[in-house]
């Protein structure tokens, strides 16, 4: 009987396999644990602010991490800053690549761990063993100037501990400390894939009170990830902004590689900022195009996710499912078999977030006008009749509109064109977005990173299968 051979795996095949066990992996225990579902730490640390003086009992076992050499510390996020130390938000020499979070792992075998930190507003947040220590975090007592302080944790009894430090915005670390005889040392970071995403103020983490809870980070942490989130507010791939960047020039830039290790999948996505009634499609897609032909020629055999828009409410549904499909078609453009997108206004199974805002048009212009006549009727299947209406020179109203009617009415005079928006109230947006109706609340970042990671493994097992 003759035996029939088949013939042998490439290179690359067997390197996206690897790579695709590796995520399958991280993230099967991402799903039963991770520090977004996990819950606080049952035995928190007490935590002492010690101001600006390194404590005796530790001060004589330093771990630095800095710009000569990050030493035992996993980082994750963050640029080095101040006086080569990583700091955690950071605008380099472009001017305008923001990072949102960064953070600190290491292992520990002791009972106390100080941390050498900057002067900062925004809170230092600790995940022990994978659970938060607390959800807001602590703030150094002095918030101003550049000399490093030092918080000191105290967990009671010495013990082999799994500790992040996080920081967002202007915080930073430069090195820990233990007390004599305890040693800290590197995680095992052999089955944690490292990824970068580039984006706008979604990926930078508006929205949540807490940047390092926005979706770029509650995907990471819900794949078991290690990201570099690289997001600049106001951007896209042909946004009206003009004195930033570009997605597709922030690639061309060098942005992707930014991070302390080479990226193994790289996300990118459509951006709600690309939504607005004078885009031009085309330029949107060769914009988008030419970022995804850069990214590939950095790293040629890296996977690309890029995601769909996510429907703000402050948009039309033509702004957004225009905004999409000229992404998608970038994506088409490019034919490349490690490149996926995944439809999020437009997904087959349902809009991720649904009850965005609607077009509102008069018939004349407003002129201290307490009420209007629409061009067209109010549609039947709504399910409130008072709406907040945004005009057009920036003013709100909570305004009366009635099924199958043009009239529509409200208090407080308005002078305003003829076009204006309505903030609806059907679907999960009242719940997903925050109140500027441009980005996520905190539920909301958490309910679209569940949909980013399950939306990227679909697209990861497509590609690397």
């Amino acid at each position: 009987m003759l035996a029939a051979t088949l013939p042998a795996a490439s290179p690359a095949a067997l390197a996206n396999q690897r790579l695709l066990n590796r995520l399958r992996r991280a993230s099967a225990r991402a799903a039963l644990a991770n520090p977004r579902i996990s819950g606080l730490h049952p035995a928190p640390p007490t935590i002492t602010d010690n101001g600006a003086t390194s404590p005796a009992l530790t001060s004589a076992n330093p771990y630095s991490c800095n710009s000569t050499s990050l030493g035992v510390w996993h980082v994750a996020g963050g640029r080095y800053g101040s006086a080569g130390r990583i700091s955690a938000g950071v605008i380099d020499a472009a001017g305008n690549e923001i990072y949102s979070f960064a953070r600190w792992e290491v292992m520990a075998d002791s009972r106390y761990l100080t941390v050498r930190v900057g002067p900062t507003t925004a809170p230092y947040r600790f995940i022990v063993d994978g659970r938060y220590v607390s959800l807001t975090g602590t703030v150094t007592a002095t918030t101003t100037g550049n000399t490093d302080q030092y918080l000191i944790l105290d967990f009671g009894t010495r013990a082999v501990r799994r500790i992040v430090v996080e920081a967002t915005r202007t915080g930073r670390l430069s090195g820990g400390y233990v007390e004599d005889g305890a040693t800290l040392w590197p995680v095992d970071t052999s089955e944690i894939p490292a990824a970068v995403f580039l984006g706008d103020s979604y990926v930078f983490g508006s929205g949540p009170d807490v940047t390092a809870d926005g979706i770029a980070a509650q995907m990471a942490d819900r794949m078991g990830l290690a990201l570099q989130a690289s997001g600049s507010g106001g951007t896209g791939w042909n946004q009206t902004a003009t004195s930033v960047y570009r997605f597709d020039q922030r690639i061309a830039n060098g942005d992707l590689a930014f991070g302390y290790r080479t990226p193994e999948v790289i996300f990118l996505h459509a951006s709600v900022n690309d939504a607005y009634s004078t885009q031009n499609s085309a330029t949107l897609q060769a914009n988008a195009l030419a970022g995804l032909r850069a990214a590939r020629a950095q790293f040629p055999l890296v996977p690309i996710v890029v995601f769909g828009c996510v429907a703000a409410p402050n948009k039309t549904a033509s702004q957004v499912t225009a905004a999409e499909a000229a992404t998608s078609a970038a994506v088409t453009a490019l034919g490349d078999p490690l490149c996926r997108f995944v439809a999020i206004d437009g997904d087959a199974k349902g809009k991720w977030v649904s009850g965005l805002g609607s077009e509102l048009r008069f018939t004349t212009a407003l002129a201290g006008a307490t009420s209007a006549t629409l061009t067209t009727a109010w549609p039947a299947g709504t399910s409130a009749s008072n709406y907040t209406i945004l005009f057009s020179d920036g003013s709100t109203r909570v305004a009366s509109l009635t099924q199958n009617s043009t009239a529509v009415s409200w208090t407080g005079a308005v002078t305003a064109t003829a076009t204006a928006m309505v903030r609806q109230t059907e679907g999960n947006a009242r719940f997903a977005m925050s109140g500027d109706w441009i980005h996520p609340s905190g539920y909301g970042a958490a309910y679209l990173g569940e949909r980013y990671a399950r939306g990227a493994l679909a697209a990861l097992e497509a590609m690397l299968g």
